[in-house]
């Protein structure tokens, strides 16, 4: 079984494909993006049934304050992930192999230095981080030994943003899903021998961790070397200098900076928002909003598809090519979001259940239910929107767009909440994301009109 992945990883899923894909061909590189993006809550999941098998409340608390840490730290760098995508697939899309390899070298290279920065810097990191979050002394003494351990694939960890960036906009999504699932395997068996079999806590769970990234980053290098081959890595090497091009991708990393934060904030604000409602209100919200993330990791499939064939049409300099890439990932984004829609509303009927024994908690949960199901169809067009102008690089059309709706969620937020309680709470989520996707949607023409005009 494991040949079979390797063979799969060393395949090249999308090399034929033409510069605005089929319908069948966008649903094909979709569904594995999707499957990948659920990766990343499941190894969470595994960290959390492992140590809650401990009968240890505080080791949970512990990995939760831990990784909070290691999401606020790796956030600085998601430019690795938002950007590189789109730069390889507009130098795919008419630029060369040369500039496709410089596409990926340097976010690389940004990648290794800001790791190693990172281990230089790891005891002000920790004493900072756990300074400013304050846990309970015996909570800390445990986030700091799992901090201590993950800390070390930091290296590993940036560069496999860049490294599945740069599959992603080359279009092997399947190569993407399948590194994925053989780092979540891994971590699970990892954080099973060393948890439970050898006995190392919260610690071992650092290490499963570190170990598996690691490891997934050194199975990307072995898949791009699969595509290019070393000696055009080593010649594009003494071709990355140049200003231009890192201060493009230095700004777009400011850009999606204050775009994620604004984002990260408003769902700070919602939460804070619940809580003000009581404990069991803030409870239910916090059930219901696990269930939201999840549809939003199955609402990025068609984004991304958006993000790499509308960039390669964009490097090709085709704007019909970039028009048909966006219809056809219109109508299957508008399509696939009212199929999650429908599931959310027979979801449930199970999912609260399964959840928590708590019939009250059930009950309140189950009222707010509803916008659950009526939020997938417009959030959509918010993320359908942020691929296509991601890869087309217009990372400040994101930018301002946000500021613009997050203005308008916070006067809405507070109106609302008074007028109508929970359902108000909700209400303002669904008002931030209609704007984010109104404002990208009239941003649109000037993005199309641009693309193939000299200049």
């Amino acid at each position: 079984m494991l040949f079979s992945c390797l063979s799969a990883l060393s395949m090249s899923d999308t090399a034929a494909s033409p510069l605005a894909p089929s319908a069948r061909h966008l649903i094909s590189f979709a569904v594995p993006v999707m499957l990948a993006a659920l990766a990343t809550p499941l190894m969470g999941l595994v960290d959390t049934a492992v140590l809650a098998r401990l009968g240890n409340p505080v080791a949970l608390a512990a990995v939760a304050v831990g990784g909070s840490i290691f999401n606020v730290v790796y956030w600085c760098f998601s430019f690795l992930r938002f950007t590189t995508t789109g730069l390889v697939a507009q130098a795919a899309g008419g630029q060369g192999r040369e500039a496709v390899v410089l596409a990926g070298l340097r976010p690389m290279l940004a990648a290794l230095l800001g790791g190693i920065g990172l281990l230089l810097l790891q005891q002000p990191i920790a004493w900072l981080a756990l300074h400013l979050l304050a846990p309970p002394a015996e909570v800390a003494g445990l986030a700091r030994q799992y901090f201590d351990a993950r800390i070390w694939s930091a290296p590993f960890t940036l560069l496999a943003y860049a490294q599945f960036a740069w599959l992603l906009g080359l279009g092997h999504s399947r190569q993407v899903m399948l590194l994925q699932v053989l780092m979540n395997v891994l971590n699970a068996a990892l954080a099973i021998s060393f948890v439970s079999g050898l006995g190392w806590g919260v610690s071992g769970a650092g290490w499963a961790t570190a170990i598996s990234e690691a490891a997934a980053s050194l199975l990307a290098g072995w898949v791009m070397l699969r595509q290019v081959p070393w000696p055009q890595w080593r010649a594009a090497w003494h071709r990355l200098g140049g200003m231009a091009p890192w201060r493009q991708l230095f700004a777009a990393n400011l850009d999606i900076m204050v775009r994620t934060l604004l984002l990260t904030v408003s769902f700070a604000l919602m939460t804070r928002s619940g809580a003000q409602l009581g404990t069991l209100t803030l409870a239910a919200n916090q059930l219901l909003l696990q269930a939201f993330m999840v549809c939003v990791s199955l609402l990025d499939g068609f984004a991304v598809a958006a993000e790499v064939y509308g960039a390669r049409a964009i490097g090709a300099g085709s704007r019909a090519a970039l028009m048909l890439v966006v219809r056809r990932c219109g109508w299957l984004s508008l399509g696939w979001s009212s199929l999650l829609a429908l599931a959310m509303a027979l979801l449930g009927l199970f999912y609260l259940p399964l959840m928590t024994p708590d019939v009250q908690l059930q009950r309140m949960a189950a009222t707010f239910w509803p916008w659950l199901v009526v939020l997938p169809p417009v959030c959509i067009w918010a993320f359908f929107w942020d691929g296509v102008f991601m890869g087309a690089m217009r990372t400040r059309v994101l930018r301002n767009g946000m500021l613009l709706s997050f203005a308008a969620y916070v006067p809405a937020l507070w109106l609302l909440q008074h007028a109508l309680g929970n359902h108000g709470i909700w209400a303002a989520l669904l008002v931030l994301m209609a704007m984010r996707g109104l404002l990208l949607t009239l941003a649109w023409p000037a993005l199309r009109d641009g693309v193939g005009q000299p200049g």
